[in-house]
């Protein structure tokens, strides 16, 4: 995978190659705009990292980086080139240690957020009420792994006091290599359900993973249903909490304080998302009223219960990912709809061994819930609805039969449900 930057690093590459200890080049003036890994995209006064990976080499495409204005190389092999090279022992490493050194350089309260469920909605929710103080940059859609974190470092720039940084893992020690390069000042974990499960080989291995993202230099945020313990707590007997709920409005508590906050976000899982924000601000010492100025403004990002109207169907397109936390959670917001409730459930991936079970648990929540559901992808079979092995059959049959109903449609993005809404919408 790889990624484009607009705005981002300004440098001298003699400042570049010190990091490096690489002497050849102290005496170079030349000027680096931006840091670049993708040889499709025009990178001038770019320097270009050569990253490796299973099934890729960059080092292969260093002409071709130049053609697209690289005006120097950072290399972990012996390259042909014109350009002035930095050699590095390992380019991925090399692209967090300029990450790192940028981010000490400019010195912004960096806050980092993970967990199973809802860390992009805490990140949208925290860069808005910061946004009400001083310019603040959050990670871009999913740039939120090795690769990700230090690309979203290197677009800091001065005006930046605030960063908040989205921390995605598959494995024990991801979060620590990316707690380790940010430095957080406020560290969260939005919660530790079953999301991912099958990847971690357990939910022990899980709770490990995301806890990497705490330490002793940094205040420590923590949902009163995990295990972990810190400075401040949200949820239940929380310091932050949610009571009077209806709905998708809500009193806001922070300690001795209260504001009443109507988000535009479905479901009681952005309620919890909106109280990992405000503990987070809390922590930065952000205002009670600023704070709820921050979260009412936040939108849901497509995929994520987005509301489309077709005719006289309403459309929830939560098709961005899927976990049985989030299935259930998204039932419940379909069920806050008046008129018929019709679900389109797609496979859960990565549950490991406990795949059929949950899906069977799902199941049998859409049949005792919703009015008719129905199923995609093969691993849904399991499910017990209404099968569908084509999506145009799918959307066609929804079309014709139903007039005056909410349809929600929700799977995991391998099984790529967000064709079947763009289907419901022709």
């Amino acid at each position: 995978m790889t990624w484009k930057l607009h705005k981002m690093l300004q440098t001298k590459l003699k400042e570049i190659a010190k990091i490096f200890n690489s002497q050849a080049l102290l005496g170079s003036d030349i000027i680096i705009n931006g840091v670049f890994t993708d040889t499709r995209k025009k990178m001038q006064g770019g320097l270009f990292v050569a990253l490796m990976g299973e099934n890729f080499d960059a080092h292969d495409y260093i002409d071709h980086a130049e053609k697209m204005g690289a005006v120097a190389i950072i290399a972990s092999k012996q390259v042909k080139t014109n350009l002035p090279v930095i050699k590095v022992d390992d380019t991925e490493t090399a692209l967090s240690t300029i990450a790192t050194w940028h981010l000490n350089n400019l010195k912004p309260t960096v806050v980092a957020i993970t967990g199973s469920n809802g860390k992009t909605t805490t990140k949208n929710m925290l860069a808005n009420i910061l946004n009400l103080k001083a310019p603040t940059l959050k990670t871009q859609g999913n740039l939120n792994n090795h690769l990700g974190v230090p690309m979203t470092l290197l677009m800091l720039e001065p005006k930046h006091q605030f960063a908040v940084i989205e921390m995605g893992a598959n494995h024990l020690g991801e979060i620590k290599h990316l707690r380790d390069i940010t430095h957080p000042h406020i560290a969260v974990v939005t919660n530790t359900l079953d999301a991912h499960i099958g990847e971690f080989g357990g939910f022990n291995n899980l709770v490990k993973a995301k806890g990497e993202i705490y330490h002793t230099n940094s205040q420590n945020i923590v949902n009163t249903n995990t295990t972990f313990t810190g400075d401040i707590s949200f949820g239940k007997d929380g310091d932050v909490f949610a009571n009077n709920i209806n709905s998708h409005q809500f009193d806001l508590n922070i300690k001795n304080e209260k504001i009443a906050v109507s988000l535009q976000l479905l479901g009681q899982h952005n309620i919890e998302n909106s109280l990992a924000a405000s503990a987070c601000a809390y922590a930065l010492d952000i205002d009670i009223n600023t704070i709820k100025k921050g979260l009412e403004k936040t939108q849901a990002e497509k995929g994520r219960l987005t509301i489309i109207h077709r005719q006289g169907l309403t459309i929830i397109d939560d098709t961005y990912n899927a976990s049985p936390q989030s299935m259930r959670a998204a039932i419940d917001a379909l069920l806050s709809f008046d008129g018929e409730k019709i679900a389109v459930l797609g496979s859960m991936a990565e549950l490991g061994n406990d795949s059929k079970t949950f899906h069977q648990q799902i199941g049998k929540l859409a049949k005792v819930s919703l009015d008719t559901f129905y199923t995609y992808g093969e691993l849904a079979k399991d499910y017990g609805g209404i099968h569908f092995e084509d999506l145009h059959k799918l959307s066609m049959h929804i079309l014709t039969k139903y007039s005056n109903a909410t349809v929600l449609v929700k799977g995991s993005r391998m099984v790529k449900l967000d064709h079947l809404v763009q289907l419901l919408q022709k």
